[in-house]
């Protein structure tokens, strides 16, 4: 069933993308949606913590990616909101992804996974066409260009999931290539990249895509195939009032997906 799960998915995204050669198929960011998650868990009544999440498949091997800090508050009474038919949202236990629900963390970088064995049932009524392959995934320890044009999706302040399940998306270019810096919240070192643009609270884990679409009024421009190449960790500022924001680059999946 995971091999179907990972085959239907690939064979979709090909058959509509904008543009495809082998192994790259080239996705705008409607078609991506699908594959991201909301990750909550009330924290006192009425107060949430959120974040986001992707679903990724590696072989028969499927997982949610996220950032650690907002994993370490997703236990067996969080849940997951994920888009529905008629992009209605669903919720759904994270328990039922995953029993039990063990968060592997990267020992130094803000990123950890889930592996996920969902019931049959949930995999059939729940789960089709929503993982985005480990191909696709940028694990080389290159800086991104700075000409590259970013994607990030995700719910900041929790939005897009009530009413509709809308995923928000911003644009951004990257500021730097690979730079250490401490984590915002463990205050030990990693390596990041800075983007032009800050972040809001609720992204946390999102994605970062080149979708390697640019669109210029009626034209567009394609490049080599959509890579996801990081995650939210959050916003860089001072007093001044500047902002950017840091991701973690994709490459520290390498070390915990084995």
């Amino acid at each position: 069933m995971k091999n179907f799960i990972l085959i239907l998915l690939f064979n979709t995204l090909l058959n509509t993308s904008m543009e495809a050669q082998e192994n790259n198929p080239i996705l705008n960011a409607d078609q991506l949606t699908i594959t991201v998650v909301n990750l909550r868990k009330e924290k006192s009544p009425g107060v949430e913590s959120t974040g986001t999440g992707s679903f990724i498949a590696k072989g028969d091997d499927l997982y949610i990616v996220t950032a650690s800090h907002v994993s370490k508050d997703m236990d067996n009474n969080s849940y997951v909101i994920i888009q529905g038919e008629n992009n209605l949202p669903i919720k759904i236990e994270l328990k039922k992804l995953a029993n039990p629900i063990k968060w592997i963390d990267h020992p130094t970088a803000d990123l950890s996974i889930l592996k996920l064995n969902p019931e049959k049932v949930i995999i059939d009524k729940f789960l089709q066409q929503r993982f985005i392959p480990y191909s696709m995934i940028d694990i080389s320890k290159n800086a991104i260009s700075r000409n590259t044009q970013l994607t990030i999706i995700g719910f900041p302040l929790g939005l897009g999931v009530i009413g509709h399940f809308s995923p928000l998306t911003y644009r951004t270019f990257p500021a730097s290539s690979l730079i250490d810096l401490n984590r915002a919240d463990t205050k030990t070192p990693q390596t990041f990249i800075i983007l032009e643009n800050p972040s809001i609270g609720g992204y946390s884990g999102g994605p970062v895509y080149d979708l390697s679409i640019i669109e210029s009024g009626v034209m567009k421009l394609t490049g080599n195939g959509t890579k996801l190449h990081g995650f939210m960790h959050g916003t860089i500022s001072d007093e001044t009032g500047g902002k950017l924001s840091a991701i973690t680059p994709a490459y520290y999946l390498a070390d915990i997906l084995k």
